[in-house]
This record gives structure tokens, sequence and C-alpha cells, in this order.
């Protein structure tokens, strides 16, 4: 692994768990000093344990990212710490309770719930960090969206759908804004990942094609995954000088689900048995 993150500060949301836990550590080996966000403290706290001598780069500032305060309060935890801010990865995401709602029994709640995690979030966590970057004439962004907010929208999912839609958008108004600052902001597409929303999200389709009582095996999603590790080496080399000349582009790692939209999202879930035809 290259140490192209040597120097860099960076600030990921939703570093608690799943995606953003793998991201934080996969940034700290790359030599960057990293700042993680979550609601969950004792998780955040519990990561320091077991980044042995990382830890030493890591600081943890707890924070929800639904309130425009702890969006600030996050940004400006990173800056006194380390006295910059390099990189922001907005990651930080939900899928909703329950995950898979008819557009017609939606309720306020679960719009807002979804709304405000996914994209407000991701606006405000930027709007604070653009005010830094600003400062230092630098910065990168990266929105992780995902491939339901491009070409292979899930039905009953609208909320989380047009959150992710949302977040291409935010990035290309981002990198248009602020291209003339030295700040670049591009939006990374996710297929399958092997953490706790993509399970949620294989387990809720599970339930609804083949009954409440259904299980999803492992197994069974075994070809439509892609490991943590393997997002975060793509994520982490968008971020850094290797990938300059890139803004405002939606970079899609997704083992090629957006390439064929529905039809290979099909072939891939029944090859896999998660969807039964």
């Amino acid at each position: 692994m290259t140490n192209n993150l040597e120097g860099k500060v960076a600030l990921i949301t939703g570093a608690t768990s799943g995606n953003g836990r793998t991201l934080t550590r996969n940034f700290l080996r790359r030599g960057a000093r990293v700042v993680g966000t979550g609601r969950r403290a004792e998780l955040g706290e519990k990561i320091a344990e077991d980044l042995g001598e990382l830890a030493a780069n890591y600081h943890f500032v707890a924070g929800d990212v639904t309130s425009v305060a702890s969006c600030e309060e996050m940004v400006r935890g990173a800056v006194d710490r380390f006295g910059r801010l390099d990189i922001l990865v907005n990651n930080a995401g939900v899928l909703g309770d329950p995950g898979l709602v008819d557009s017609h029994e939606a309720t306020e709640e679960w719009w807002d719930a979804i709304i405000d995690t996914n994209l407000k979030g991701a606006f405000f966590c930027s709007k604070y960090a653009l005010a830094q970057m600003v400062e230092q004439r630098s910065g990168v962004i990266v929105n992780v969206a995902s491939i339901n907010g491009a070409t292979s929208p899930i039905a009953r999912m609208a909320a989380y759908n047009a959150s992710k839609a949302g977040l291409v958008q935010l990035s290309k108004s981002q990198a248009i804004e602020y291209a003339d600052r030295g700040i670049r902001s591009l939006v990374v597409i996710l297929g399958g990942v092997d953490g706790e929303t993509g399970t949620q999200a294989r387990e809720a389709l599970t339930r609804y094609v083949r009954g409440a009582d259904a299980v999803m095996r492992q197994e069974d999603s075994k070809d439509v995954v892609m490991p943590s590790e393997g997002v975060a080496d793509a994520i982490a080399t968008l971020a850094s000088d290797d990938c300059a000349q890139i803004t405002g582009a939606e970079v899609a790692v997704d083992m090629g689900v957006t390439a064929g939209a529905l039809n290979s999202t099909f072939i891939y879930m029944t090859a896999s048995g998660v969807w039964k035809v």
C-alpha cells in the first residue's frame, strides 16, 4: 500500500462501523491523519484501541450529521486537532427502518430520517469543510453515493434512492463552484459492500421477495458484494493527489452493475440466489 495520503488530514463521517471503519484504517495506513465521527461514542473510542501504532494519528469526534451544529463541531474538531482539513469523506448514511416502504404508506419521520442523514448531513458537513478549504485554497470532498441513486434505483426505497441521487448533483455543484479555489469534489457510486447498510438492504430485499421469515445466508450474496477494503482503496486513491485532475466526476465502484443498469443487477441477484425466479 502506497503512502499517497502522507501528511493529509481527513474527516470521515460514519466512521464507527462498516465501510467508514475500513476507510479510517485504510487512510491511516496511507499516511493520513484521520478524524472519525459517529453517533456512537463508545464505538469511536473502541476503534482507537484496535489501531495499535496507527492510533497516534487518529482522533474521534462524537456527532450526528443530522444536526447542523454537530456538523460544524466535527469540522472544528478536525482543524483544532490537526491544524487543517484536506479531505472530507461524506460516508455517513442510513437505509431507514423499515428498509422497504411503499411510497403511499411512507411517513414523514421515515423520509426525514433518511434525507437528513444521507443528504442534509453531507451538505452541511461540506459547508463547514469548504470554509476551511477555501482558506487553504485546497481540499477534496468525496461523497459516497449508491447505484440506487444512479441507474439502478430499487422499488420501495424512494427516500434512499432520492438521497443518493441528490449526492450526485451535490458533488457536481461543489466541483463547479469551487474549482477556481483549488477544491475538488466527486461522487463514488457504490454497489453492494460487505458493511452494515449493504447487509441490511440485502436482508430487506430477501424478506420482501421470499417472505417475512426468510433469512439471507452470507453465501447467497457473495457474487454481488464487494469487500470493503477494496472500496476503501478506491476512495483513498481518488482523494489523493494521484487523482488531482478528477473533479465533478461520478466514479462507479460497483463491479459493473451500472454499466448494465437493471439488467446487470437482475443477472447478479438471480445468479447468486438472492432473487428467485
